[in-house]
């Protein structure tokens, strides 16, 4: 889901806790006398590994938007759950017209990463990387967009596609829009406002 803690940094925390607990397991078990085979240590070793990664599969894929919900500090404290449809406001200048469009955004998050697809009347476009933090200075959450655009039919023509990045910011006090500046291959820029259906 976020980026302020990444998927490497997640497994080599996993790591070391678990490697804590195995150690300290063998040590209670010598320390009670208790005498364990290597056979018996590597089945008992091999299946907390399993366990642990069964946990951990079903806490990435959907356990923590419950847990999200039921912790809503989590939501300022590591980063806010995102999923779901968004209306989305795009003002560009292009070609040396401005105009204005609407579109619908459809983020998807999980606990290691996010995607967005936008479909508007004259495109679609697909996430390439979108790369989450916190603001250093004010903690507001920030993801960096990078995309593909695929113009649709229009005409009898289909446009190329192209690419574009923005940078978009949440502002919690405005009901969590997220909003930022775009900028794209084709020489095209603008605004993107997003808010929550």
């Amino acid at each position: 889901m976020f980026s302020t803690l990444s998927p490497l940094k997640a497994m080599v925390l996993v790591a070391k806790l678990y490697a804590g607990f195995v150690a300290l397991l063998v040590f209670i078990l010598f320390f009670c006398g208790v005498e364990v085979t290597l056979q018996q240590a590597l089945r008992i070793v091999g299946g907390g590994a399993v366990v642990l990664e069964i946990s951990l599969f079903l806490l990435g894929s959907f356990l923590w938007r419950k847990i999200w919900g039921r912790y809503p500090a989590l939501n300022d404290w590591v980063f806010p759950d995102l999923n779901g449809m968004w209306d989305m406001d795009i003002t560009y200048l292009w070609d040396g017209k401005e105009g204005s469009t609407k579109a619908v955004a459809t983020i998807k998050q999980t606990l290691f990463s996010v995607s967005m697809e936008v479909h508007s009347d004259t495109s679609d476009s697909e996430t390439l990387v979108v790369k989450t933090i916190k603001d250093a200075n004010s903690a507001r959450p920030v993801l960096y967009y990078f995309y593909r655009i695929v113009p649709k039919v229009s005409k009898g023509v289909v446009g190329s596609g192209y690419e574009g990045a923005s940078i978009l910011k949440l502002y919690g006090h405005e009901g969590g829009v997220l909003r930022g500046n775009y900028f794209t291959s084709n020489n095209s820029q603008g605004c993107f406002s997003l808010a929550r259906r």
